[in-house]
Parts: C-alpha cells; sequence; structure tokens
C-alpha cells in the first residue's frame, strides 16, 4: 500500500477521519440496538412461564441499554456533521 505524508494508508486516514466525526459505526450499532430490543421485547411478550426476579431484572437492563444504543445512534446518524 502507498503511504502519504503522515505515515498512514489513506484507507486508515479515512476510516480514522469517520471515526473523528462520531458517526463511524452510528448505523451498525443503530441496526444492531433495534434487533436485540426486538429480540428481547418478543422474547419477554412470548414467555410462557414467569422467570426468576434475577432473569427479568437482566432482562430489563439488557432491554433498556438496547434502547439506549439505538436512541443514540440515531441521534448520531441524524446530527449535522
Amino acid at each position: 500500500m502507498s503511504e502519504n505524508r503522515s505515515g498512514k494508508s489513506p484507507r486508515l486516514k479515512a476510516s480514522s477521519a469517520r471515526s473523528a466525526n462520531g458517526s463511524g459505526n452510528a448505523g451498525r450499532t443503530a441496526l444492531t440496538g433495534a434487533a436485540v430490543s426486538v429480540w428481547l421485547i418478543y422474547d419477554m411478550a412470548m414467555a410462557t412461564e414467569t422467570p426468576r426476579q434475577g432473569v427479568m431484572i437482566l432482562q430489563y437492563v439488557l432491554l433498556a441499554c438496547a434502547l439506549f444504543a439505538f436512541a443514540g445512534s440515531l441521534l448520531r446518524l441524524i446530527s449535522p456533521k
């Protein structure tokens, strides 16, 4: 690979520029957060038995984290660069 004056290849420079403005993986994070949220909501809604209290708390905490990641990544995507 050819290198520029800074010693980095152009490909590495572009990827570091994407992560510097904060939206490098925002789309992937939004997709992952949405998928995990839908899966957890489905799993919690379709349960045939009431889970133990510890499992239930863990599910709600994971759901809150997934929704927080989804909302945060959407804000990063729509915010002006």
